[in-house]
């Protein structure tokens, strides 16, 4: 064999040999790659019992940028387990400690009509937390206490405590409607207003006691709409309407049920609201009661009521 044959020959087995060395750094690349984007798919899509740390997901990224991966083909390792965050005691309102306080100070009638004959010696103070739109406060109420000069020996005097929705309820009446306004009107559930007034006012309130004080004020407007469905059901003329809205029921698991809201309008006068779950004849008399006498009128749909008050 001549020279420049082996030549040839040489050449062609160096450059099978570092094309094979380059394939088998290809296929390591690949190998690790894999890895990577399967840690990648397992931090953001698997179990929570899957899921990487941020440190250990960080490792396997490291050299990609640079393109220096350097691994031996090998198993996985085993992932991370997630570090539990200690728990913290739950705490039903927390506050900011610059809340603005709104004072409002009731003196007593007897000491308003004579001045002279008291003395201060102390007074009456609770704070109730309130709200109005775009700010909460503290409404503070100070009833001050009073002796008469003359007399020591008689009890001190001090006014009566306002009324309050619930008796050592830390919730004004302004607070109460929010949740209300919020829950009923604006269809924001608790743990939505739980965050809109941790992130936008830095208070805290908890979603169980949201729940106690709707449960408290239901119970009082609840007379209030006695009174509104007595005078829908005595009335010579009303207008009824039924909307379908579809409601979740527990009984039937992967879809929701057709419920009703039914509508009862006087002119001018009241509105009442009742949730049924069919269009049946009892609904509407426990709308309208069943010995109702008057006219009855079937409007086309809610936004026909409105329009028609």
């Amino acid at each position: 064999m001549n020279g420049p044959l082996q030549n040839q020959i040489d050449a062609l087995r160096q450059q099978m040999t570092s094309l094979q060395q380059a394939l088998e750094q290809a296929r390591r690349e690949n190998t690790i790659l894999r890895q990577k984007l399967d840690a990648l798919a397992r931090r953001f899509f698997g179990k929570k019992s899957e899921h990487l740390d941020a440190a250990q997901l960080e490792l396997l990224l490291s050299g990609l940028a640079d393109g220096s991966i350097e691994t031996t083909e090998e198993d996985e390792p085993p992932a991370l387990p997630v570090p539990r965050r200690p728990r913290t005691h739950t705490q039903r309102i927390r506050t900011p400690e610059n809340l603005e306080v709104v004072r409002e100070v009731i003196e007593p009638e007897r000491v308003q009509a004579e001045p002279e004959q008291y003395k201060r010696i102390g007074q009456e103070v609770s704070r109730r937390l309130d709200y109005q739109p775009g700010k909460f406060f503290w409404q503070e109420t100070v009833r001050p206490k009073y002796v008469r000069r003359d007399q020591r020996a008689l009890p001190p005097v001090v006014a009566p405590a306002p009324a309050q929705v619930a008796e050592h309820s830390l919730a004004a009446p302004g607070l109460l409607a929010q949740l209300l306004v919020g829950k009923y009107c604006d269809h924001l559930p608790f743990y939505r207003q739980e965050q809109i007034f941790r992130q936008r006012h830095d208070v805290f309130i908890a979603r169980q006691q949201m729940v106690q004080w709707t449960g408290q004020s239901v119970r009082l407007l609840s007379g209030i709409t006695d009174c509104l469905k007595d005078q829908l059901q005595g009335s010579p003329y009303a207008q009824v309407d039924e909307t379908p809205v579809r409601y979740q029921d527990p009984n039937l698991p992967g879809r929701c049920g057709q419920g009703y809201l039914w509508t009862g309008l006087v002119p001018g006068q009241c509105v009442v609201y009742e949730w049924h779950a069919s269009r049946a004849a009892k609904c509407l008399a426990s709308l309208l009661g069943e010995d109702f006498a008057g006219k009855r009128q079937r409007a086309c749909n809610s936004a026909s009521l409105e329009a028609k008050e």
